[in-house]
């Protein structure tokens, strides 16, 4: 299992730590295994195969919380390649696309609605990110085009370049938050359904009451 600084550890197997399942989605060639392996180890390697799929674990405290992430790095979300594995696994979405490619960008709407049909859900926990920070004289789309389609889809917005070693905490900030959009869904989902098993249970009781109380009485033979 990868830690939190790159190295290799073994699994404690312990149940105290937090699942969280990752998956980054985005078109060929946009970054998402530079964003990867950038988090994990804090290298940036120039060239990976676009073609190939890998799930990485990762294991870290954040905010005081042991947390075991599971990062899933996909290829390219040609038809051909999309899986609807890629909706129903994980807690949590990265959408990724070049500021260099505006077909990249406009990939980002049909990527997200595939999810959404999927889950049968317009609400998930989900990023928007814009990669290759670093080439701002090929940029084509703005800071502000990158923050407007975000409140569209519902996602944190952020700009970043995988390729630019100053940019590894933010790299790392940026995984964090979304852990931490994650944890805060399933803190609001675990209320309610802790809300709603306390509806029945108080429900149930109140019809045991009434259920009693219009109950017939037997009167006693003399």
């Amino acid at each position: 299992m990868m830690t939190a600084n790159g190295t290799k550890s073994r699994s404690t197997g312990s149940d105290s730590c937090v699942q969280c399942k990752v998956v980054i989605l985005g078109a060929a060639g946009v970054g998402k295994t530079a964003l990867t392996v950038r988090f994990l180890t804090k290298r940036f390697i120039g060239e990976y195969c676009p073609t190939l799929e890998s799930i990485y674990k990762y294991q870290a405290q954040m905010d005081d919380e042991d947390v075991r992430m599971e990062i899933l790095d996909t290829a390219g979300q040609s038809p051909g390649n999309w899986k609807d594995g890629y909706a129903m696994w994980p807690d949590c979405f990265m959408f990724v696309y070049s500021i260099t490619d505006r077909t990249t960008f406009e990939e980002i709407i049909s990527i997200k609605r595939q999810v959404e049909n999927m889950r049968k859900s317009t609400t998930i926990n989900g990023v928007l990110v814009g990669n290759k920070l670093d080439l701002l004289h090929d940029r084509q789309i703005s800071f502000l085009e990158g923050s407007e389609l975000a409140d569209q889809i519902g996602c944190r917005f952020y700009e970043v370049s995988a390729a630019d070693w100053t940019q590894v905490t933010v790299i790392s900030d940026l995984f964090c938050d979304l852990y931490r959009e994650y944890r805060k869904s399933r803190y609001v989902r675990d209320s309610r359904q802790r809300k709603t098993s306390s509806s029945v249970r108080f429900k149930q009781a109140i019809q045991k009451v009434i259920s009693g109380k219009t109950a017939p009485r037997r009167t006693p033979t003399l």
